[in-house]
């Protein structure tokens, strides 16, 4: 039997590392330099909020392999969908072209990477998940910095950049599939849990058995009755999260989608440097991934994601300052306070993902899929927000706005950290 650091590795995350090194690096890059030199930042923006877009169907696609068992197929079909849309997107000529491709490289993106977490907590025990998952999104963050560092040479020639990521879909595709798991989902036997009674909190939930992620339903009925619940209790600690959690991922996401345009037009940075700095930035955030949810254990989640949106908006509002006044001859520091904000990225998704299932009274998978939900909503508003703003009133607006979003964001997980901590008792 395997063991040693890497018994939770499986082939197919090798995979799932080509599609990070597309969606996290080449695409974020390549995109906007395509449709922003040819029709303009709110065109940009326009037709990368059609890639969230895309990303809002990921429930669907979980129902889908639930109700059919057929997770390979949807697996593949994810890497398929990338290919087209990568591979057309040089030769589109028009705003509605880029906007139908960058759509298809959207659902290609829910349907792998929802089908990649099922693979693990659907067909692994439930003791393997954190490692499994700290695996998987590990190799994801590496082909996210290898993407990066690959946008950095194919910058001067985009569309032989996007006609490349298309190809490594391939391999991508083939890796993925080894180890991947077949048939039908392994049930994970367990007693079913009692509700967690008001004094009992976030660590009676915390070592509840475990719930499936993707519930057995049609997609319509579960996802209004799940909003209705979620409607409901507005008044609650969860409620609370989920608006910061909006306003620190909407922060995150104006500088992120039209990020190479950015970094041009307000620190003359060109689209190879800024790649070569989100790099770095990517690169050491894999490293603080699985640190992330051991200190999370330790001085609990809710001060983790605290310390991520604080680092975050140390980030941006540096950026924003530099905006207003930089040195003459220094433009490198725009760029350096830049590397911040991917590192932060790291214990903001781990400790959010645990606190959200920890807060909130319906089941985890529920309450990491409105999180999951809340990401996609505030990343199609930034794409949007980002592109309209530049166009009419200069990039700097954008970051000014992002670090607004932040501050905001921030000041109001205070409270939400003595609920927490009332919780754990």
């Amino acid at each position: 039997m395997q063991s040693g650091p890497f018994a939770s590795m499986s082939p197919w995350y090798g995979g799932y590392a080509f599609q990070g090194l597309v969606v996290l690096g080449t695409a974020p890059i390549l995109v906007p330099l395509i449709v922003g030199g040819a029709a303009g930042p709110a065109e940009a923006g326009l037709v990368v909020a059609a890639l969230y877009m895309g990303q809002l169907t990921a429930p669907l696609f979980g129902a889908l392999a639930d109700g059919s068992g057929r997770h390979r197929l949807i697996y593949a079909a994810g890497y398929l969908l990338l290919a087209v849309g990568l591979g057309l997107f040089p030769y589109a000529q028009t705003v509605l072209e880029w906007f139908v491709l960058a759509l298809i490289q959207g659902l290609g993106v829910a349907a792998t990477n929802t089908v990649a977490s099922m693979f693990i907590v659907e067909f692994r025990p439930r003791q393997e998940w954190d490692r499994r998952i700290g695996w998987m999104q590990t190799c994801y963050g590496v082909g996210q910095a290898a993407g990066l560092g690959l946008a950095a040479l194919l910058q001067q020639a985009p569309a032989w950049g996007m006609l490349a990521s298309a190809a490594l879909m391939l391999p991508g595709l083939l890796l993925g599939l080894i180890g991947a798991p077949r048939g039908r989902r392994v049930a994970q036997h367990a007693p079913a849990a009692p509700a967690a009674g008001p004094g009992e909190g976030v660590a009676a939930r915390r070592h509840a058995p475990p719930r499936q992620m993707f519930p057995h339903a049609h997609i319509g009925p579960a996802t209004g009755a799940l909003l209705g619940r979620f409607l409901a209790d507005l008044r609650s600690p969860y409620a609370l999260f989920m608006l910061c959690w909006l306003l620190i991922m909407l922060g995150t996401w104006l500088v992120y989608n039209l990020y190479p345009l950015l970094m041009q037009q307000v620190y003359g940075v060109g689209a190879g440097a800024s790649s070569v700095y989100y790099a770095v930035g990517a690169g050491i955030g894999v490293f603080a991934y699985a640190p992330s949810g051991v200190l999370g254990q330790r001085i609990g989640d809710g001060a983790v994601v605290l310390a991520g949106s604080l680092m975050s908006l140390a980030s941006v509002g540096a950026m924003a300052a530099l905006a207003i006044w930089q040195p003459a001859g220094v433009a490198v520091l725009g760029p350096l306070a830049f590397v911040l904000l991917p590192v932060a990225w790291s214990p903001l998704i781990v400790a959010g993902t645990a606190w959200a299932a920890a807060l909130s009274t319906m089941a985890e998978g529920e309450a990491v899929g409105i999180l999951n939900s809340t990401t996609a909503l505030a990343s199609v508003a930034a794409a949007f927000g980002a592109g309209v703003l530049a166009s009419r009133f200069g990039f700097d607006t954008v970051l000014y706005l992002a670090a607004a979003a932040m501050v905001l964001g921030s000041l109001l997980l205070l409270p939400l950290l003595r609920v927490g901590a009332k919780g754990a008792e």
